[in-house]
Parts: structure tokens; C-alpha cells; sequence
């Protein structure tokens, strides 16, 4: 419209009756051109892990106190979970957990509580026939 305006001479614009004027086309234009080059607002860097993902973290730091960070890494990666050593242990410092394997002295009785289920399991006693076979 501006540019039809500019071909019309000064004293045949002041005879006409416009509905628009110029002001209010350069107005909008203006809003056209900030809503086709303003972007969304995103935070820097990259996006956060999923919660589960970090929740399994935790989960087998606690379960495995021995475990450092990137044995944890390995075992993720074992589960198919595509995650970097650095981002577990970067999870485990924002829970306030010792990346190192030595979060804790486990003594000897506290191995075997953890490990109970898993003794028992593999079969330790064996039981003797009449013919002392087992």
C-alpha cells in the first residue's frame, strides 16, 4: 500500500480519504517483521537427561555403594543407555553422592546381608544319598 501511495502525487493524496495511513502501515510492518525474527526463548546448553534415566542412576549408586561412576557408566551402557561418564557423574554430585567407589567401608557382615539372596541361591549345600553320593 505504501509503495501504490508513492506513486499517487502529494496534491492527489491530500484530496483522498484514506483509511490507512502511511504511519499506521509502517506500524505494522514493523510488527510483522519483529513476529517473523523474534525466536522462542530456550535455555543454553544442552537438554536435561529424562528423570528416569537419572533415577536409575541413583538407584544403583545406592545399591551398589562399591561402584564408582564409571562402573555405573558401563553398566548403563550394558542396559542399552546411551550416557556419558561425565553425566553420571554429574547426577551423583547434584544428589550429594561421592562419585568414588569408596562411598562407604562395607564390612564383611554388611557384604553378606546385601549378597543373602543371592548365596542362597547358587547353592551351597549339598545333601548325601544312602550311598554317600550327593
Amino acid at each position: 500500500m505504501a509503495a501504490l501511495l508513492r506513486m499517487v502525487n502529494t496534491q492527489q493524496r491530500t484530496q483522498l480519504v484514506l483509511l490507512v495511513t502511511r504511519r499506521s502501515v509502517l506500524r505494522r510492518h514493523a510488527r510483522l517483521v519483529a513476529r517473523k525474527w523474534t525466536y522462542p526463548h530456550r535455555r543454553p546448553g544442552r537438554p536435561p537427561k529424562p528423570e528416569a534415566l537419572r533415577h536409575l542412576v541413583l538407584r544403583l549408586a545406592r545399591e551398589n555403594p562399591g561402584w564408582g561412576y564409571r562402573r555405573i557408566h558401563g553398566e548403563l551402557l550394558g542396559l542399552g543407555r546411551k550416557i556419558g561418564a561425565s553425566t553420571v557423574w554429574e547426577i551423583l554430585q547434584k544428589a550429594g553422592i561421592d562419585p568414588a567407589p569408596q562411598r562407604t567401608n562395607q564390612s564383611w557382615p554388611a557384604f553378606l546381608k546385601a549378597q543373602a539372596s543371592a548365596i542362597v541361591a547358587t547353592g551351597l549345600f549339598h545333601i548325601d544319598t544312602v550311598f554317600l553320593r550327593r
